[in-house]
């Protein structure tokens, strides 16, 4: 025991002992500095971590979704309200015309997608052909906005005499052709009726001239007037 106590292997055996009694020491105080001087560990400590969804924040965000659905609703309801009313009031309008609830709706759809007035959508139908999808001028022009077939297969090939009997491919054919006169005369519609019922190259040419093309017809479309003579 005594010749332990004095060999060279007692003391390597203390040295490790220390040494292992102090590394976690050491390891931890390395750790710790680190985390002082790193600026990646600084940059993560300050980055803010998720709020906690409380109970107040759902019901926040539950409040905001409710009032979109209502302000959604409202506009709807406003809208098919106003549909309802222009409606009724062009049905009333030309009562002696006895419109069908469905041609009215028809009318006042297909306007509104072509981006044309709902009045004057009315108008240009009772002028041309009263309502009446079966109406054929003498010249050949067909249906209730009395399209030429020549013109309807201009507009959209292919479209036949027998398409114009549709009262549904009629009505987006005439009012579309008008929508883009309109916008051919910088949004001047009585031009554009014009141009619709005399042909654009017609009033053009009378323009260029220093003409008035005027004929009545804007009159009879937008404000009711009889025909002149």
């Amino acid at each position: 025991m005594q010749r332990f106590r004095q060999s060279p292997l007692r003391h390597g055996m203390l040295a490790l002992g220390v040494a292992g009694a102090a590394a976690p020491i050491a390891m931890h105080r390395y750790q710790t500095n680190i985390q002082r001087t790193d600026p990646s560990h600084e940059r993560v400590s300050l980055i803010p971590g998720p709020k906690p969804v409380t109970e107040r924040t759902v019901s926040r965000v539950w409040r905001a979704a409710d009032a979109q659905r209502t302000v959604a609703s409202r506009s709807a309801a406003d809208a098919q309200a106003e549909r309802d009313q222009k409606i009724q009031e062009n049905i009333q309008k030309y009562s002696s015309y006895d419109i069908p609830r469905d041609l009215a709706e028809q009318i006042y759809d297909i306007a509104k997608e072509a981006n044309i007035d709902v009045d004057m959508a009315f108008g240009l139908v009772r002028t041309e052909s009263a309502f009446k999808n079966s109406a054929t001028s003498h010249v050949g022009a067909m249906g209730l906005t009395q399209l030429m077939p020549r013109t309807a297969a201009w507009l959209q090939p292919g479209t036949t005499k027998s398409d114009l009997r549709d009262s549904k491919t009629n009505l987006e054919l005439g009012f579309h052709y008008l929508r883009d006169l309109i916008d051919k005369y910088d949004g001047d519609q009585e031009l554009a009726l014009l141009a619709y019922n005399r042909g654009p190259g017609t009033v053009d040419r009378v323009l260029q001239k220093g003409g008035n093309p005027d004929n009545g017809y804007p009159d009879m479309v937008l404000r009711g007037a009889t025909p002149r003579h």
